[in-house]
Formats: structure tokens, C-alpha cells, sequence
């Protein structure tokens, strides 16, 4: 039997740590951000320059942004271990340490779901909330009760938002030339209508292939569908996450949102796949439900979250006042996830045959199915099937 290294999350195999160690896993991640990056860069910069909107330096915007989160980070982070602990106030010692730390990652995935329009001084802020708050405060990697990038995601969206739609917000400069847009996100056009139409919710934006490929409205990388599902892809396969952690939470979504959209009145798929491609999702599900730190460690308990995401973000996003619903839904279960997993585990000890484990299982399950349910009902209430804009 391999032994394990369990002193902090993740818990990586001994047996495997020359292959799996905190390094590789961070390189790995970082490759699979690569081809959501580069598409948030086409999307906001080269294609914006190609079209004309904008001139050289403002095409290279969106990546320095974007790295530039990256970088603040780090060096938050490194300014913190320097004056908390005096052994790290020499390079290479420092250097070691932050090679372990993910200090890259709560920035760049920070700046990856802000609006393009965000002023540098409102990233710097969420990156300190971040990497500072959220997580050096609780004891640096592994010891995090929520994800550092949604923290600081959260504390801007509370507190500065009015900030950066002054700025400019969330459009480029090609997509506020496009009136159908009528300066809304689908998924903010969507809480303004409350209709559930496909002629006013897809056509303003194209068809759903454009939701698939990214072409749409949205933070600076959230939008890219499709980069999106490469990088689940790679990350499944290199093992930096659970495959099924991330499929769990969208289909749930898919399937509330495909029974909320008949009961409205206008059923179909192409609610649900509108559902599942607009906002922050997709990008949510794989990049931040998964985060090994914030999330239950047991594969149970990774299913359980995973519902419960699900269904919570149907309910934020259609009944509630937050029309994106995802961050809402993970840093609110960031703070479940260790009763999560301690009621999964006890589970998996009994047994899944036994009739306690039957019964918590059941219990859970009628839970989940009971807030799809007010969520459903809630939102018929709210929502038509027609009408014009």
C-alpha cells in the first residue's frame, strides 16, 4: 500500500512525488491556462487591433493585464514571507519557498475573470485580499479556507464594481460599437428581460456557436468556451483535478436550466447549453471548483459539493439578485467544505450498502433536489417565454 503525505492539501503520494510534486502541478496548470489566455488576449486585443478599435500598445493590454495579476501576487507574496520569517530574507531560500506556493496562480485567475476595464489599482487590491487575506493570513499553500483568486474576485465585485463600470467595465472596444449588445452581458440582459426567448437572449449575440467559441460579452477570460474545455482536458489528463468535479457542476446546471426553460415555456436545449456557456461557468467549474485546497478531499464529497454548485448557481443566477451566481455558490461552499467532507467520509467508512450510509445519501440527494425545485418554482414565477425588449 503507497504511503501518503498528508500534513496540509493537496495530499500528494510519495510513491509519486517525483512525477506529481507541487512544481509539476503548477507547471501543468500553467500550460493549461495557456489556451485560455491567448484567447482572451484574440478576443480583447488582436481582434479589437485586426477590426481597428484600438492601436498597438492597447492590443498588448489584455496579456500584460492579465500577466501582471501573475506578478503582483508573486510579489505579495514574497513580501510576506521576507517580513514574517527572517530565513526567507535571502533570494534563493525565498525563491525555494515560492516555488511550492502557487504564488502565480490567485492573481492570474484573478485578473482572468475581471473586466477588461479594471483599473490597476482595483486589481492590486483584489490581489491583496487575495493572496494576503485569503490566504498567507491562514498560513500561506494548503491552509486556505477559500480560494484566493475568488476571495479577491468577491471582494471587488462587493465593493468596486461601480469603480470599474465607470472605467469602461466589461466590453471591449469592438463590442460597445455592436447595438445589439445594448451594453449587456447575456447573462445581465437575461435578469433585465426576464424572458426566456431564444431570439432575445442568443440572437443579440449571434447563435449559441459564438457562446462556444467565446465571441461574447463577458470578463476578460471567462467568455472562451472552448479554451475552456481544452484546458479541462489537459488538466484531466495530467491529473491536476477530478475529472468529474467539474462535469458534475455543469450538468447540473444543464439539466436544472433545461427543466426551468420548459416550464417556462419555452423548452428546448438550447436554454440549458445558454446556461452553461454564458458567464463565468465554465471557467468556474474547471478552474476554481476544483481548487484542492478550498474544495472536500474525499471523491464523495467532490460529487456532493459539485451538486450542490449546481444547483445553487441556478438558484443565485434566476431567483436571486447576483446574475452570475458561480462565485456566490463557490465561496459560499468554501466555507462547507469541511463539513462536506467529514459527512462523506463517515460514508465511505460505513460503507455505501449500509442503510445509514443509504439513508445520509438519500437525505442529501432530496436536499439538493428540493433547492432545484423552490429554484424552478421561484423562477417560473419571475420569468415569460415572450415578449419584446
Amino acid at each position: 500500500m503507497a504511503r501518503f503525505s498528508a500534513g496540509k492539501a493537496p495530499f500528494i503520494r510519495i510513491a509519486d512525488e517525483k512525477n506529481q510534486g507541487t512544481q509539476v502541478i503548477m507547471r501543468d496548470f500553467i500550460i493549461g491556462l495557456l489556451p485560455i489566455i491567448l484567447f482572451a488576449w484574440y478576443k480583447n486585443g488582436i481582434k479589437v487591433y485586426l477590426e481597428g478599435n484600438v492601436s498597438f500598445l492597447e492590443m498588448l493590454y489584455p496579456l500584460v493585464f492579465i500577466l501582471l495579476g501573475g506578478l503582483i501576487s508573486f510579489l505579495m507574496e514574497g513580501l510576506f514571507f521576507m517580513i514574517t520569517d527572517p530565513k526567507l530574507r535571502e533570494l534563493k531560500p525565498l525563491m525555494n519557498k515560492i516555488s511550492t506556493s502557487f504564488a502565480l496562480i490567485p492573481g492570474l485567475l484573478l485578473a482572468m475573470v475581471l473586466p477588461l476595464y479594471t483599473p490597476i489599482w482595483v486589481l492590486i487590491f483584489g490581489a491583496f485580499m487575495g493572496t494576503i487575506v485569503g490566504k498567507m493570513l491562514f498560513g500561506g499553500f494548503g491552509h486556505n479556507i477559500f480560494n484566493p483568486a475568488l476571495l479577491g474576485y468577491i471582494a471587488v465585485g462587493f465593493t468596486l464594481i461601480g469603480v470599474i463600470n465607470a472605467n469602461g467595465g466589461v466590453m471591449n472596444q469592438s463590442e460597445v460599437l455592436i447595438d445589439a449588445y445594448a451594453g449587456a452581458t447575456p447573462l445581465s440582459l437575461l435578469a433585465n428581460i426576464k424572458t426566456i426567448n431564444y431570439d432575445q437572449l442568443v440572437t443579440p449575440y449571434g447563435t449559441l456557436w459564438n457562446f462556444f467559441i467565446g465571441t461574447i460579452p463577458g470578463a476578460l477570460a471567462e467568455t472562451g468556451a472552448l479554451a475552456i474545455i481544452i484546458a479541462y482536458v489537459w488538466l484531466s489528463y495530467r491529473k491536476v483535478l477530478k475529472w468529474f468535479t467539474p462535469l458534475i457542476y455543469v450538468g447540473t446546471v444543464f439539466i436544472v436550466s433545461w427543466v426551468l426553460g420548459a416550464v417556462v415555456g419555452d423548452g428546448g436545449v438550447w436554454f440549458p447549453l445558454y446556461s452553461i456557456l454564458s458567464g463565468g461557468l465554465m471557467f468556474g467549474a474547471v478552474l476554481m471548483a476544483t481548487e484542492p485546497v478550498s474544495s472536500p478531499k474525499n471523491p464523495l464529497g467532490k460529487v456532493f459539493m459539485a451538486l450542490l454548485l449546481g444547483v445553487l448557481t441556478v438558484l443565485f443566477r434566476y431567483v436571486g439578485n447576483y446574475p452570475e451566481g458561480v462565485g456566490t455558490s463557490l465561496i459560499l461552499l468554501n466555507i462547507f467544505a469541511m463539513p462536506l467532507d467529514r459527512f462523506s467520509a463517515t460514508i465511505r467508512a460505513e460503507g455505501y450498502n449500509k442503510k445509514s450510509s443509504i439513508i445520509k445519501i438519500t437525505l442529501f440527494l432530496l436536499f439538493v433536489l428540493a433547492i432545484a425545485a423552490y429554484a424552478i418554482i421561484k423562477a417560473n414565477g419571475m420569468y415569460t417565454a415572450g415578449g419584446i425588449i
